[in-house]
C-alpha cells in the first residue's frame, strides 16, 4: 500500500473502500480488534454537554470493545458521567482495565470545579482500584485556557486530595504539548503528560515514526526534565494520525486511511517493543469538534462513529 498517496480512495486484494455521502472513506471489511496498544485516548460517543446523549448501555458496548484493544483508558473529563458510567462498566462487567482520570479544565473556573468534585465523588463510589492517574486538565496552556499559575494552583490542589485520600502512588500531572511541559510545570508532576503527534510536524508519513522517536528522545525528554533535581518519566498522552479530509493537511501531513494504516505499520510494535507509555488518540472519530475551516480535527479515531474499525491490525500485543 502507498502510504504517502493523496488521501483518494486505494484498493488491493486486502482492501475494498465505502465513500459514504459527506465523503468521508472508510473500510468494507470486518477487521478485528486486536490488543496491541498500550493505552487509548477515549472520549463516550455523544458525551458533550448540554446534552449528554451518552447512557451507561452506551458506554457498555463501548467499554467492551475499548477492552478487546487495550489495557488502559485515558479520559478527558468528568462531565455527563463519563467517569461515572466508565467505571460502572469496568467494575460490574469485570473487564481487564484501568483508566486515566481527566479533569477537564477550560477558561471558567466553574468547569475546574465541577470536575474536580465529581471526580471526587465517584471514587467515593467506585474506589480506587481501576485509576492509574489523574489529569490535570489538557492542552490548557497550549490552547491559553488559563494561565500557568492557574493550572498549577490546580494540580497542587488535586494532589493533596488524592494523597489525603490515602493515595500518593497514584501519579497526578497535565496533558500538554512538550513546549508547555517545562519548568515550573514539570517540577510540580509526577508525570509528563505529553501530547505527541507527527502530522502536526508536517512529515510525511513514511518518516512519521523515526520523526517521533527522534523528537521524543533528543528534545522531548530532555526538555521536560530540565531544573528538576528529580526526572520525572514522560508518558505520551496522545499520538496518531487523521484519515480525513485530505486537504485537511500540514505540509506533508496528509489525513486518509492508509496512512494511518502506514503510521501503525511503522510506528506502534516498535513502541509496544520498547514498552513506550502512550495513549493512542483516539478510539472514536469525534465529529462534535468538525468546524467550519477545521474538519480534520472529527477524524482521528481508530474506529469510526459507527464502530468500524479503519485498519488492519499488527499482531504486536501490547503489555
Amino acid at each position: 500500500m502507498d502510504g504517502d498517496g493523496d488521501g483518494g480512495v486505494v484498493g488491493d486484494v486486502d482492501r475494498q473502500w465505502v465513500v459514504t455521502p459527506n465523503g468521508t472513506v472508510i473500510p468494507n471489511t470486518n477487521y478485528p480488534l486486536k490488543r496491541v496498544f498500550y493505552g487509548m485516548a477515549y472520549v463516550p460517543l455523544n458525551a458533550q454537554l448540554p446534552t449528554c446523549y451518552n447512557t451507561q448501555q452506551s458506554v457498555d458496548d463501548e467499554i467492551q470493545l475499548l477492552a478487546q484493544a487495550t489495557k488502559r483508558i485515558r479520559l478527558y473529563g468528568t462531565d455527563c458521567n463519563v467517569l461515572r458510567y466508565t467505571l460502572n462498566s469496568i467494575q460490574r462487567l469485570k473487564l481487564d482495565l484501568k483508566i486515566i482520570v481527566g479533569i477537564w479544565i477550560d477558561t471558567t473556573n466553574a468547569t475546574y470545579a465541577r470536575q474536580r468534585d465529581e471526580f471526587y465523588s465517584v471514587v467515593a463510589t467506585y474506589g480506587w482500584d481501576n485509576i492509574i492517574g489523574v489529569s490535570v486538565g489538557n492542552e490548557v496552556l497550549f490552547d491559553k485556557y488559563q494561565p500557568e499559575e492557574v493550572l498549577l494552583a490546580s494540580i497542587k490542589e488535586v494532589k493533596a486530595k488524592v494523597v489525603a485520600l490515602g493515595h500518593p502512588e497514584i501519579p497526578v500531572f497535565t496533558s500538554d504539548l512538550e513546549s508547555a511541559n517545562r519548568p515550573p510545570l514539570t517540577n510540580n508532576e509526577d508525570k509528563a503528560g505529553v501530547n505527541l503527534h507527527p502530522f502536526f510536524a508536517g512529515v510525511p508519513v513514511s518518516d512519521a515514526a523515526s520523526w517521533f522517536w527522534s523528537y521524543l528522545n533528543n528534545t522531548v525528554k530532555g526538555a521536560v526534565n530540565t531544573g528538576n533535581t528529580t526526572p520525572i518519566d514522560v508518558w505520551i498522552t496522545e499520538v496518531g494520525w487523521p484519515t480525513f479530509p485530505a486537504n485537511g493537511n500540514i505540509n506533508a501531513s496528509i489525513p486518509s486511511i492508509p496512512n494511518l494504516q502506514t503510521f501503525i505499520d511503522t510506528w506502534l510494535c516498535e513502541a509496544n517493543a520498547n514498552n513506550t507509555p502512550y495513549y493512542f488518540f483516539e478510539f472514536f472519530d469525534a465529529p462534535w469538534k468538525i468546524w467550519p475551516g477545521s474538519a480534520v480535527e472529527g477524524f482521528w479515531g481508530l474506529m469510526t462513529i459507527d464502530k468500524k474499525l479503519k485498519v488492519k491490525l499488527p499482531d504486536c500485543l501490547a503489555n
